[in-house]
C-alpha cells in the first residue's frame, strides 16, 4: 500500500499475532485502549497528540484476528476515530479491513456463558451493519496431500460432519484414523521420530493440559544431545500474615503448575525450543507466545534465537 501512496497501519488483538505482521502492533498499542475495556470506555488519545495526528494520516487500518476483539473495543475505536478526524461517519470515514475466522477463538469473557461470549463479538456491535463481508474460498496454505484433512477441519468448524447411526454417543465426532495415536505408539516418536535436531523447532505438540505438555516436553528433552540445565524458581505466598504463610509449605508451592507460569524446575538443553509466557518487548518481537531456540544457557539468562514473526533468526538474551 505504501508504494501506492496509501498510508496504512496493521494491528492484531494479541501480541504474538502482531509480531507476524510487518510493522504490526496490538490494538491496545495503536488505539491506546484502556484495561479493562467497558461499554463507555474511551481511548487515551487526544486530537492534537502525536498518536492522534498519526491516526488522522492513516487511510487504511488492517486488523487481524478480529474474532477475538470485544465489541466494546470496536465502539471505543469508532468514537476515537470520529473524534480525531472530526467526522461522524463510521470510524471517522477511515477504511477498516477486518481479517479473521469466527471458527477460531472468540473474545474472552471471564466466567462467561456461551451466549455471553457470542454477545461480546464484534458481530453484535452497532458498527457491524456497515461491514461488507468477503469470504475466502481457497486455502493457499494447504500442502499436497492435506486437502482431505483441511476439508474435514472446515466441516468440523461448521458443525456439518455427519454422525454414524451406530455411534451410541450422541454429539461425538469420529476422528480420522490417520490422526489417532495408538496406545502402544509414542506421540513424540510420531512427531519427532524422523527429524534431525535442527528441525525440532519446525514441529510442535499441542495439548489440552499442562500435565500432558510437561510429560511430552521431558520426553523430547531426552532425545536431545547435550547437558541438562535446571533453573529453579523461588516460590512464596504474597502476604504479610505469617500465620497464613505457614499454612502453605514450600514443597506444595513448588508442585503447582498454574496456567501461564513455568514449572518450579525449568529443565533446558541447548537446541531445545522454548516459548515466552509474558510480554517483554513487542517491537523486538518478544511477547507471550514467541517461540525461540536455545543457543546457550547461562546462570542468569538464556541466549536464544527467535523462530517466529518478523524478528525470526534474531538473537536475544532472556533473563
Amino acid at each position: 500500500m505504501s508504494s501506492r501512496g496509501v498510508k496504512s497501519a496493521t494491528a492484531a488483538w494479541t501480541g504474538i499475532a502482531a509480531t507476524l505482521l510487518t510493522n504490526g502492533s496490538t490494538l491496545h498499542g495503536l488505539f491506546k485502549l484502556p484495561v479493562p475495556i467497558l461499554d463507555n470506555s474511551t481511548c487515551n488519545v487526544t486530537t492534537n497528540s502525536i498518536q492522534g495526528q498519526f491516526l488522522r494520516q492513516v487511510s487504511l487500518f488492517m486488523l487481524d484476528k478480529t474474532s477475538m476483539i470485544p465489541k466494546h473495543s470496536l465502539n471505543a475505536i469508532d468514537r476515537l476515530l470520529k473524534d480525531v478526524c472530526n467526522n461522524n461517519f463510521p470510524f471517522g470515514g477511515k477504511v477498516i479491513l477486518f481479517c479473521g475466522d469466527f471458527r477460531q477463538i472468540l473474545p474472552v469473557v471471564k466466567r462467561g456463558r456461551p451466549a455471553e461470549v457470542v454477545e461480546s463479538c464484534i458481530k453484535c456491535s452497532l458498527q457491524w451493519q456497515w461491514v461488507q463481508k468477503f469470504t475466502l474460498t481457497e486455502n493457499i496454505r494447504v500442502r499436497d496431500g492435506e486437502g482431505d484433512f483441511s476439508e474435514w477441519l472446515l466441516k468440523l468448524g461448521s458443525g456439518t460432519i455427519p454422525g454414524k447411526e451406530e455411534n451410541p454417543f450422541k454429539g461425538c465426532i469420529e476422528i480420522p484414523q490417520q490422526c489417532i495415536i495408538r496406545e502402544n505408539e509414542s506421540i513424540v516418536e510420531k512427531i519427532f521420530g524422523d527429524a534431525q535436531q535442527d528441525d525440532y523447532a519446525k514441529r510442535v505438540n499441542l495439548t489440552p493440559t499442562n500435565v500432558d505438555s510437561l510429560s511430552i516436553n521431558e520426553e523430547v528433552l531426552e532425545r536431545l544431545h547435550g547437558e541438562l540445565k535446571t533453573y529453579l524458581s523461588g516460590d512464596q505466598i504474597d502476604t504479610d500474615d505469617l500465620n497464613e504463610r505457614s499454612n502453605f509449605l514450600v514443597e506444595f508451592l513448588n508442585s503447582l503448575t498454574p496456567s501461564g507460569m513455568p514449572t518450579h524446575g525449568l529443565k533446558l538443553k541447548i537446541g531445545c525450543v522454548i516459548m515466552l509466557l509474558r510480554n517483554l518487548d513487542l517491537k523486538a518481537g518478544l511477547c507471550n507466545g514467541t517461540r525461540m531456540k536455545v543457543c546457550a544457557l547461562q546462570n542468569n539468562y538464556i541466549d536464544a534465537e527467535v523462530l517466529t514473526g518478523v524478528s525470526e533468526v534474531k538473537r536475544v538474551f532472556v533473563p
